[in-house]
């Protein structure tokens, strides 16, 4: 059952560098940062538990995690079997036929995720109008088994064509594979929608990252009994473990999803309409595109691989605190995308020995000598300094030039992402809030802001745990999606009304609780368009698509307007914003050192931010959080506002 407005809620991030707690129990906040332990994620999350009494107490749990992510990036995923329609092995291989370098003259190959040895072809062929080809025999299903069983596979994904929208064809396959005893993914069951590549990628990819999720999920649940264990989706609501357990990929972003509803709240809270959220932890930065309502996207792209679900339009780049620098074999500095991590770590946290950005930025006094965490993680000055002096050595360069330069590339690649979500997208950087939170996002801030052209930057409570912060405002979402093919005329005005009674029916039937909100949406389009988009499944769903698509493009069309599938979401629990807004907005009772007036020996001025004045104050200056650092660069003003957020503008 959903939780009770008065229960306790942990919500938990992990990081490539920490682990993130926040906890609200009766209107009370309290917050916990621990080192992440990669090679085995359950344990720093279980760890982190242990501060705030561990899960005996009981309530829920809201997790977001790297770890399904991690695994496709680095492509340390299961061995995976596909089972297709004969003749379309190779669908996931010639995908769009999309270049990424137009002007290329010599494109490699797709990188795909199941080898051409593993791609199973059987006598199975529905055509588009339904009609059933040919049906794939006892015989052949049973020859089928035998070699899946012969061929070392961790996973299957069943992947027909038009199985969209006659699921039962895969679902017949999936009876016969059973005995195998592995995990299967059906496309069907993931995704109803056609597009056969991207339906075809994107149970692929839950097929790949399956096992590994599947464990760290198995252990985070039994470690963390009796509490009620949810994942973050990946547009922002929650759902429950079991649920997950078997479609992990549609929570396999679900730890930069908390940092976005973190970042919209906030910009909400601020007055603004739309702002971009920047992302900046350990291993590497996130960007999101957070407008003043949930902005999701139908497709977003992980890797080379398209995940055809509904997600917050995200961008990362392998930049953060623990990101190494070198010189490459041409001689230039070099910055990431490898990752101290969290062990060894920077060179500065005592164990590793390379230098990173972290190291860059307290060899140039922008970080508190005495440690980060209000000082209970504690830094090395001398051993940043030396690592960034071999760095030196190697480029003929003095110390402070070399670090400088660290932060430069650093800024760089981060901008690129940036700029993609303002001025690729059309948006003046100057009309919107750029949010930073994360551990390292602060020190970033300002700088970014004025290589892209943002007048404003906003730096919320809690920075560094800003996206376990936002997982407090995720509320628990059933969905469920048919497809329905109708031309929106009078008569399919009338079939989409119905079929979206029936569907909100359907689902709130299935559904694990009681909805205290629903909503049915229609996927509708031109005929013979790319462009679709998501809108009310009400009588003015016409209306209402060509006022998007005006929005959009500039223009409408003169064709015909059609639905191709309904989509029934059901909100089980009541907002949480107001009792959420006033926790976050106290001020952290985690002490810093608020006696000293500069970050250490040569370092910047400093002050905690519950010292900071209401009033605009200039830089350069530093404001030390228990969980962030945010520099004030030279040029820049800040002031506290109401809400405790630090508010940095260019004088």
């Amino acid at each position: 059952m959903p939780v009770a407005p008065s229960a306790r809620r942990v919500c938990v991030d992990t990081g490539g560098t920490f682990t993130d707690l926040i906890e609200l129990d009766r209107g009370r906040l309290s917050v916990h940062k621990v080192v992440s332990t990669p090679s085995a994620p359950a344990d720093a999350v279980l760890a982190a538990l242990t501060h705030v009494g561990g899960g005996e107490r009981g309530g829920r749990l809201v997790h977001g995690h790297t770890v399904g992510l991690n695994a496709l990036l680095t492509g340390r995923g299961a061995r995976v079997a596909l089972v297709t329609n004969r003749g379309f092995e190779d669908l996931i291989e010639i995908g769009r036929q999309e270049r990424p370098d137009i002007y290329a003259l010599h494109v490699g190959p797709r990188p795909t995720l199941v080898p051409r040895a593993l791609r199973f072809g059987i006598d199975e062929r529905r055509l588009a109008d339904g009609t059933l080809r040919s049906r794939a025999s006892r015989d052949e299903l049973t020859t089928l088994r035998t070699k899946l069983a012969h061929r070392r596979i961790d996973a299957i994904a069943i992947c027909l064509l038009h199985s969209w929208a006659h699921p039962e064809d895969e679902l017949r396959i999936a009876r016969a594979l059973r005995s195998l005893d592995k995990p299967l993914s059906l496309s069907s069951q993931l995704l109803r929608r056609h597009r056969e590549f991207e339906r075809f990628s994107t149970a692929i990819v839950n097929s790949f990252v399956l096992p590994c999720v599947g464990t760290y999920l198995d252990q985070l649940g039994a470690g963390a009994a009796p509490m009620d264990v949810q994942l973050v989706r990946n547009e922002g609501g929650t759902i429950r473990l079991d649920e997950v357990r078997n479609a992990p990929v549609r929570a396999i972003v679900s730890g930069p999803a908390g940092g976005a509803a973190g970042a919209r709240f906030w910009a909400g809270e601020a007055g603004f309409e739309r702002a971009v959220g920047f992302d900046m932890g350990g291993t590497s930065a996130d960007v999101a595109l957070c407008g003043g309502a949930a902005t999701v996207e139908e497709e977003t792209v992980l890797g080379s691989f398209p995940l055809a679900l509904p997600s917050v339009p995200i961008a990362s780049v392998g930049c953060g605190g623990g990101s190494i620098a070198y010189r490459d074999e041409g001689g230039a500095l070099r910055v990431g995308p490898e990752s101290a991590g969290a062990d060894p770590g920077p060179a500065c946290y005592g164990r590793g020995g390379e230098p990173t950005i972290t190291d860059a930025h307290l060899a140039l006094g922008r970080l508190p000598v005495w440690g980060l965490l209000g000082g209970g993680f504690p830094l090395h000055v001398d051993r940043a300094e030396a690592a960034v002096s071999r760095l030196a050595h190697e480029l003929s360069l003095d110390v402070r030039a070399t670090a400088a330069g660290i932060l430069d590339i650093a800024d760089l690649q981060m901008a690129r992402p940036l700029r993609a979500f303002t001025l690729g997208r059309g948006v003046d950087p100057a009309d919107v809030c750029l949010v930073a939170f994360g551990g390292a996002g602060g020190l970033h801030a300002a700088r970014l802001a004025e290589h892209i052209g943002f007048r404003e930057v906003l730096v919320p409570p809690h920075p560094g745990i800003l996206s376990a912060a936002g997982m407090l405002l995720a509320r628990e979402v059933h969905e469920e999606e048919q497809s329905l093919v109708v031309e929106l005329d009078g008569m399919g005005i009338k079939s989409l009304l119905a079929g979206a009674r029936s569907l909100l029916t359907q689902t709130q039937q299935r559904a694990p609780a009681p909805a205290k909100s629903r909503e049915a949406l229609a996927a509708v389009r031109y005929r013979g368009n790319n462009a679709e988009f998501w809108v009310p499944a009400d009588r003015h769903a016409c209306e209402s698509f060509e006022a998007e698509f005006e929005r959009r493009y500039g223009f409408r069309q003169d064709l015909p307007v059609e639905c191709l599938r309904l989509r029934a979401r059901l909100t089980l629990e009541t907002d949480p914003r107001a009792r959420v807004s006033k926790a976050l907005a106290v001020t952290q009772t985690t002490p810093t050192n608020d006696v000293a007036t500069t970050l250490g020996p040569g370092g910047l001025p400093c002050r905690p931010r519950e010292r900071t004045p209401r009033r605009w104050t200039k830089g350069p200056l530093a404001i030390v959080d228990y969980s962030g650092t945010t520099i004030v660069e030279e040029g820049w003003r800040v002031r506290r506002d109401e809400l405790n957020c630090l508010r940095l503008r260019p004088q």
